[in-house]
């Protein structure tokens, strides 16, 4: 595994653990809000790495891949809240 895709999965798992403690601590508007946040959160890191670390190699495709991982598990949880 790259680093590339090691900094994709930890940012993944992040997001994963942000939104389950979300899932358990808020309902309603406050948790879409609160999804919202994670996400604007996990692009901004793969941003911060990026300007943090001078390399500019990769950072579109790393922020879709952040970007496309964090909107499917945050629908899932988005699912899994309305069913609830």
């Amino acid at each position: 595994m790259s680093k590339q895709w090691l900094q994709i999965s930890a940012i993944w798992t992040g997001v994963l653990i942000a939104g389950i403690a979300a899932l358990f601590s808020y309902s309603g508007d406050q948790l879409f809000t609160a999804f919202a946040a994670i996400a604007g959160a996990a692009i901004a890191l793969v941003s911060l790495e990026h300007l943090l670390s001078k390399k500019a190699k990769d950072t579109v495709r790393q922020q879709i891949y952040v970007s496309t991982g964090t909107v499917v598990i945050l629908g899932l949880m988005t699912l899994i809240a309305l069913a609830r």
